[in-house]
Order: structure tokens, then C-alpha cells, then sequence
């Protein structure tokens, strides 16, 4: 059975465009959690929202998303507040991480006559001249769907800092409409040796995405955003430089060599859990038979003469509205009398 997708929407280059699926490439349901019970009885526990300062219970139906701006102090922030933000953010342009260095006046000169230095002189009062502010980039176009990721330009993998690696994904074709479209942006990644930049909302987020050529498919992979990157600075300035003997290197750089493997993913087994997941087996071998009382089933009783009055009443014909009338039921005097009514005409025909 195929895996279930995690995103489908569709990849755009330019002009081309063609349907795909994202499936996530770690496995989630693997990890070893564990639920808090009470040790008494064994039973889960459950949580419970409790207001901070009245230590009431709240329901999940009045939970909000609040801003701490001082001590239980918080701004409320509803859900189309949120909402509009995300639909701004996507046609504002990106900041700039650089200033322009300011340019140094310079001395006028008398322009020359040759034609190379014409030229020079041209350049230098351009530099001269007062800074043109450029004009602000026009807004991207909001998408309608969120279910496009738009390759908008393209890198060197190496230029990337691992550091902005965040979750990997794996990314097929979804029908055979769009394989061509598919195949010819992959090996044209593949061939140029480039990698692909776009934005995929996931989660109601919109989050970078790198996408890069993975054998007959494609691999992305989500980057962190800048503010989540913490600066090296402020760890390492603090490392004095020092000068070390050269035997001392020649020796440290024999150890690397001769330690020296190629890369085997089995390297990367969490030993916790291969050693947790015995136990808890061991321990689940070790405990009784736990023997669920299941509810008795309802007897299946039937009234025999109700089932034979259904049955009769659904095979007997419809009567005529014509139909006669049954007849009553005659007492025993009413029959008696009728009877001597008709003893007289029996005599005479006796007669």
C-alpha cells in the first residue's frame, strides 16, 4: 500500500508547472514515547487547563493565543488577526541583510582629451552624484491555494549552511500528466548541479524549501528561518589563536587517517532505543493475561406470535373497500329465537 501524502499541490518553474506529492522522510512514529498513568492504579491522567490566577477549570472551547508583554500581562491575538498577517507577509519583500558603504567625496578634475580618460571622468561623477533610491519591488502575487511552491531561483548546494537544514521530505510525481514536466526540471537541476529555492506552506506556515534531484525523484528540504540561527560570535570570540607544533599536527593528522571510514548510516542507530524497546518487551512477556470483562450480549428473544401476526399481516391481501362486513358474533338467545321463528315453516312443509 503507497504512503499517504503529507502535501499536495504543485511545482512551478516559470512557465511549467506539474502535480506532486511531499512525503516526510523521518519517521515520526518510531520514537518510543511514553503516556503519564497514575501509579496507583494504572490508569491514564489527563490535564487540564486551569486559569492562573482564579485556578478555575477552563474549557478548551475558551482557550485563546495571548502576547506576554508584562507580568500576566498578555495581548490577545484572535485568529484573522493571524490569518492577515500571513496574507501580508507573503507579498512584502525581503529585507535587506547589507547597507551600501557610503561613497567618499572626491576632488573634481578637469576632463581630458582622449577618450579613455572621458570615460573615467564620466564614472567619477556618477559616483559623485547623490544616490538614487531604487524603487521598491513590485509584491509577489498571493496564492490562491497555498499549494504551490514556486521555484524563484536557484543556488550552490555547498553555499547553504547546514545550520538552516530543517525537515527533510521526499517529492514524486502524482499522475503521469505531469512526469515530463517533473523529469525535465530534475535533470535540469541535475546537469547545472544547482539546487532550487521556493516557499510551501505547511501547518498554516509558509516555510523555505530547497529542492534538489534524488535519483529517479526529488528530495526537499525545509530551512530554518535567520532569527532562529543563533550568531557563532558570540561562542567562539571568546577562542584565543595559537600557533602549534608541526610534529604535534603530522601526528594528530596520522590518527585521522588511519580512523579514517566511509559513511554507513548504521553508525547513526539510537542504542537507547534499541536497548529500551528489549526491555519493554522482556517486561510485556512478564506480565499476566489481562482478561477484559466483555458485556454480556443481549439475548436474541423472539415472540413467536408477534413474529406470526408480522408475518400474517404482511402476506394477507389487501381487501376491496367493497369488501362485506364480517358478521357479528349471535348470542345464544338471539339463535334460539330465530330457530323457533323457523320451526312453524318446517312444520307446514312437513304438512
Amino acid at each position: 500500500m503507497a504512503p499517504r501524502p503529507y502535501w499536495k499541490g504543485y511545482l512551478k518553474l516559470s512557465l511549467v508547472s506539474c502535480p506532486i506529492s511531499l512525503y516526510p522522510a523521518i519517521a515520526a512514529s518510531e520514537k518510543v514515547s511514553f503516556r503519564q498513568v497514575n501509579r496507583d492504579t494504572g490508569n491514564r491522567l489527563r490535564q487540564q487547563l486551569v486559569d492562573s490566577v482564579t485556578g478555575e477549570v477552563v474549557d478548551s472551547v475558551n482557550k485563546g493565543r495571548g502576547y506576554e508583554v508584562g507580568e500576566n500581562q498578555f495581548l490577545m491575538v484572535q485568529d484573522e488577526e493571524l490569518e492577515a498577517a500571513q496574507q501580508e507577509a507573503r507579498t512584502r519583500p525581503f529585507s535587506s541583510t547589507s547597507s551600501p558603504e557610503p561613497v567618499e567625496p572626491q576632488a573634481e578634475e578637469p576632463p581630458a582629451t582622449r577618450g579613455a580618460p572621458l570615460k573615467l571622468v564620466e564614472t567619477r561623477k556618477r559616483e559623485e552624484a547623490p544616490p538614487i533610491v531604487p524603487p521598491p519591488a513590485p509584491p509577489r502575487p498571493i496564492l490562491e491555494n497555498n499549494r504551490i511552491i514556486e521555484l524563484d531561483r536557484f543556488v550552490v548546494r555547498e553555499q547553504i549552511d547546514p545550520r538552516y537544514y530543517n525537515t527533510p521530505y521526499y517529492i514524486a510525481p502524482r499522475d503521469e500528466v505531469g512526469l515530463e514536466a517533473f523529469a525535465v526540471i530534475r535533470d535540469a537541476m541535475a546537469a547545472k548541479g544547482l539546487v532550487g529555492m521556493g516557499r510551501v506552506v505547511l501547518a498554516n506556515r509558509e516555510r523555505p524549501i530547497i529542492i534538489e534531484p534524488m535519483g529517479t525523484g526529488l528530495r526537499g528540504i525545509t530551512l530554518r528561518y535567520v532569527h532562529e540561527v543563533r550568531s557563532e560570535s558570540e561562542y567562539f570570540s571568546d577562542i584565543p589563536s595559537m600557533e602549534l607544533p608541526e610534529e604535534m599536527v603530522r601526528i594528530t593528522e596520522h590518527i585521522l587517517e588511519t580512523k579514517q571510514e566511509d559513511f554507513d548510516p548504521a553508525y547513526l542507530e539510537d542504542r537507547y532505543r534499541t536497548v529500551l524497546v528489549e526491555k519493554l518487551r522482556e517486561k510485556q512477556a512478564q506480565m499476566p493475561a489481562r482478561s477484559v470483562a466483555s458485556s454480556p450480549s443481549r439475548p436474541n428473544v423472539i415472540n413467536l406470535m408477534d413474529a406470526l401476526k408480522r408475518s400474517l399481516a404482511a402476506e394477507k391481501p389487501q381487501t376491496s373497500p367493497r369488501a362485506v362486513k364480517p358478521t357479528p358474533p349471535r348470542s345464544a338467545a338471539a339463535s334460539k329465537h330465530a330457530s323457533s321463528k323457523r320451526s312453524p315453516a318446517r312444520a307446514h312443509r312437513r304438512g
